[in-house]
């Protein structure tokens, strides 16, 4: 991997001498204020650090002499020398800036103000240039099963199926449709520029793109360094948004060593029910002030359609130096029409590897419209290819699900069944290489145009993957032609 010199990072070189006597300070104490970040000079008093994570001031320590500060230019190469004079010709520490009369938040709060302070810097966005490799495996279970619908006649046949029902969760769930997914990703910062390389999939069960489609959202990482987070169209605010205090209680509760590094952990509840809040923790790393782990599910009384229950889990490394990336996701999501009708369990799990930071491929990689490429066998990839490949190997019955869900595309009280949640859901009814919808612009209502009759269309996966063709038309009944 490349390093990590450029543009926004701070490089500061110098030396350390004695005032008086001009010799060099060998293993002086160099750092940024209110940070971990430091070295020690050499033999010769030289000095050289370079971080991302640097203060507007750099101080010099060296026991028997007085501290000494000096201002920094961040996000720049620099040389600052430093002379320090020994404690008995000093009247004491001479620092920068600093106010001991303001009173210390919170702990919470003061941690919450590191994580800020650094937000900029552990966000990817920072970076020049990066690219890895994705793998996701998502799964839909089709959940709060009657035992009116399991004794139908049509699945007398089909009683292994039910044998693999998930009744671990609060309703029993039957797997409907699993995917998985390998691809390379790249991104570039100046110009903005993302490509992806989907270089392997394999579906089993239901195959409904409709419903994939609608659970899009899944695919999307959730960022929690953003201030505002989109939930299938709706924003929440985030626990480590800028003005997370108008919206959250944050608690302290705990530290520990978390994957080889030292960290607090924050939870956070909303202040008050139906706001767009989450409930949750975030595992702070110490020094970098680096978001390592975090747990969020949306609050209860949290107004989102057809979303009875949404939780993300995220785990972020330090792939490279001072570069932290987001490294394993998983969202599940609880939808459901009505607390007495059937609904559908969502499951997603992402991992990311092989990182390359800041080696951004040459232009011509990026020319063009086309942000997404599919490798020509995507979908005709050998086993050995998944059990070499995969990020992480099925379980058991992962495997078990593979190998019984296409049976469920045979019966047709499971199709109707899909395609009705389907309509409802996402407002779309695929009939063959066409979907008409969505269905609640069929019929509306406002004060200028009256009652407002409509009808679209666009077309289907059937017709293309890569290319979409859409119009609708409408007619107010209080429309006038002048």
């Amino acid at each position: 991997m490349s390093g990590v010199s450029h543009a926004q990072t701070t490089k500061v070189s110098g030396k350390v001498i004695d005032v008086n006597t001009r010799e060099a300070l060998p293993f002086a104490k160099i750092y940024f204020q209110g940070t971990k970040i430091g070295t020690t000079t050499d033999i010769d008093g030289n000095y050289n650090i370079e971080t991302y994570y640097a203060s507007d001031s750099l101080v010099a320590e060296m026991v028997g002499y007085a501290i000494l500060a000096k201002k920094v230019n961040k996000d720049d190469t620099q040389t600052i020398d430093f002379e320090l004079n020994d404690k008995a010709s000093n009247l004491g520490p001479m620092l920068v800036k600093g106010d001991k009369k303001v009173k210390r938040d919170d702990p919470a709060w003061e941690l919450w103000k590191k994580v800020q302070q650094n937000k900029k810097i552990n966000n990817r966005e920072k970076l020049e240039a990066y690219e890895y490799e994705t793998y996701n495996k998502v799964q839909f279970d089709l959940n709060n099963l009657t035992e009116k619908f399991t004794k139908r006649k049509v699945f007398k046949h089909f009683d292994f199926i039910f044998e693999n029902m998930d009744s671990t969760g609060e309703k029993p769930s039957l797997p409907l449709f699993m995917t998985e997914s390998i691809s390379d990703f790249y991104y570039r910062k100046n110009p903005k520029a993302e490509r992806e390389y989907i270089k392997a999939t394999q579906i089993s069960g239901v195959k409904n793109e409709s419903v994939s489609q609608f659970m899009g959202d899944m695919y999307q990482n959730v960022n929690i360094y953003d201030s505002r987070i989109s939930v299938f169209g709706k924003f929440f605010i985030s626990p480590l948004s800028g003005t997370a205090r108008l919206y959250y209680d944050l608690f302290l509760v705990d530290s520990a060593n978390v994957d080889g590094y030292w960290s607090y952990k924050l939870n956070f509840m909303p202040k008050r029910k139906q706001e767009p809040t989450f409930i949750g923790y975030v595992w702070v790393t110490d020094t970098t002030y680096a978001v390592k782990e975090v747990r969020a599910q949306i609050a209860e009384d949290a107004n989102i359609n057809f979303v009875q229950y949404l939780e993300v889990e995220q785990t972020y490394d330090q792939v490279d130096k001072e570069v932290w990336m987001l490294t394993k996701d998983k969202l599940f999501v609880d939808l459901y029409l009505t607390d007495k009708t059937m609904g559908f369990y969502g499951r997603k799990s992402t991992s990311y590897k092989n990182f390359k930071i800041n080696e951004p491929k040459a232009d011509e990689f990026y020319q063009g419209g086309q942000n997404i490429f599919i490798a020509d066998d995507v979908n005709d990839k050998p086993e050995d290819y998944w059990l070499k490949n995969r990020h992480d190997s099925l379980s058991a019955k992962e495997q078990q699900i593979f190998s019984m869900m296409d049976t469920l595309e045979t019966i047709p009280q499971v199709r109707t069944y899909v395609d009705i949640v389907t309509l409802i859901l996402t407002g779309y009814k695929e009939i063959g290489k066409v979907e008409i919808g969505p269905i609640t612009k069929f019929f509306s209502s406002n004060p200028v145009e009256g009652p407002r009759l409509g009808f679209g269309m666009r077309t289907s996966n059937n017709f293309s993957t890569r290319l979409e063709f859409a119009g609708n038309v409408a007619y107010g009944t209080k429309d006038r032609i002048w």
